[in-house]
């Protein structure tokens, strides 16, 4: 005899067929009423068992399954976040849309200053302008072959002769030029250092050398004096600074007192040949810095020998040297404003919070020694600038002591 079957086998029945929905269920177990006498009777009960059913098997997925349904929500998730972030973007673009187009029509009938021309425009009231000169780096008495240097270089007396010539001539344009425009009268000239090669400072020097250190001095000394003069036909007074460079040292680093220097020797010929002209003035001292008083502007020189280098311009150790050099100068309730120093043949300037940087370049251009070991070269420059009253340093100018082609062959 066959077992009799219970609401549980209607159910499954009913799953295996496919109908889950209730109105379904009511209408398929009236075909079992007749059979149907389980005490847990009724389509509801059956309904209930047939849905909790059909989640079980919906929840049995396998982890792919699982995976898939989870990047969907994360995507639709991150959909809707894209569409909020573009609404809120758009509402706030439209704000401030709105509020240029408020601002501009509350400024329809705007009517601007009248314009007062400047004083400036017919040159009356125009500050005067001093200009500054960075001389350094010469090192008279290098001898640079082309043969030595592969063609790249070349580097002797006649040259250097020449290159003054060309830095007068380049300082008397600028000069006529911008005393179009403002009154000129004065120039300082800075004397930075390194003005002879020397004598044998450092190994194998005198290899490149055309001249003994005696007549460099006095060679180099008739050329600046040769320039300095010629300056009077465009200024009424030039001062000059110096300061002395390593090159001219006296015997091995650190052997003698700083003081005892060549270049000194070269200022001190330099002063006692113009001593005659009331246009000089002269701040010439043992002290291997100075500092020149511009409209009040403070003005601090030294060579820059002593700021440790490496392939090139030690752009920190310049900025260190700034910072120690204002502390220490504190001491004479002294402080500077500009920066200026030679040695590494590089011109450039250096902004700072407080202290602007000037380094100038050279005379001689790549030596052996830049181009050979560092491989490196500059062309031979030097600085000029003026300094205004109000303003402190306005244009400056690269002088560039190249050689034109034609100068060169004649």
């Amino acid at each position: 005899m066959a077992a009799k079957k219970t609401w549980r086998d209607y159910a499954l029945e009913l799953i295996e067929l496919g109908f889950e929905d209730g109105e379904v269920i009511q209408k398929t177990l009236k075909k079992y009423e007749k059979n149907f006498k389980a005490k847990e009777s009724g389509a509801r009960t059956i309904q209930k068992f047939v849905r909790s059913q059909h989640r079980a098997e919906t929840s049995e997925k396998t982890f792919e399954e699982s995976v898939e349904e989870m990047k969907g929500k994360i995507h639709e998730k991150a959909e809707k976040e894209k569409k909020r972030e573009a609404v809120v973007m758009k509402a706030a673009t439209d704000i401030i849309i709105e509020g240029f187009i408020d601002e501009i029509r509350a400024r329809e009938h705007y009517e601007p200053p009248r314009v007062k021309l400047s004083t400036h425009h017919n040159l009356t009231g125009v500050s005067e302008e001093t200009i500054v000169l960075m001389i350094s780096d010469i090192q008279a008495g290098t001898y640079i072959t082309k043969e030595s240097t592969g063609g790249l270089n070349e580097y002797n007396w006649e040259i250097l002769e020449k290159q003054f010539d060309v830095l007068f001539d380049t300082l008397e344009e600028i000069v006529l030029r911008h005393k179009l425009v403002a009154p000129i009268k004065n120039l300082h000239v800075h004397l930075i250092g390194d003005i002879v090669e020397g004598w044998d400072i450092f190994r194998g020097q005198t290899q490149n050398i055309d001249r003994d250190i005696a007549t460099q001095v006095l060679g180099v000394s008739d050329l600046l004096c040769n320039f300095l003069d010629r300056t009077r036909t465009l200024f009424e007074k030039i001062h000059v600074v110096g300061v002395p460079g390593n090159h001219g040292r006296i015997g091995k680093r650190g052997e003698n007192p700083h003081y005892a220097n060549f270049d000194y020797m070269v200022y001190e010929v330099l002063r006692r040949l113009l001593q005659h002209y009331p246009e000089f003035t002269w701040q010439i001292t043992q002290s291997w810095w100075q500092v020149d008083d511009i409209y009040g502007y403070k003005f601090l020189m030294f060579h820059g020998d002593d700021i440790k280098s490496w392939q090139g311009i030690p752009y920190y150790g310049i900025d260190r040297a700034a910072k120690n050099y204002r502390e220490l100068l504190e001491l004479l309730d002294l402080r500077y404003d500009y920066m200026e120093i030679g040695h590494f043949h590089a011109p450039s300037e250096l902004s700072g919070v407080t202290v602007e940087k000037f380094v100038n370049g050279s005379w001689i251009g790549g030596s052996i020694h830049s181009m050979k070991g560092l491989a490196t070269a500059n062309t031979p420059v030097q600085k000029l600038f003026a300094v205004h009253p109000k303003h402190g340093v306005t244009y400056r100018y690269p002088i560039r002591l190249v050689l034109k082609p034609d100068e060169e062959e004649n």
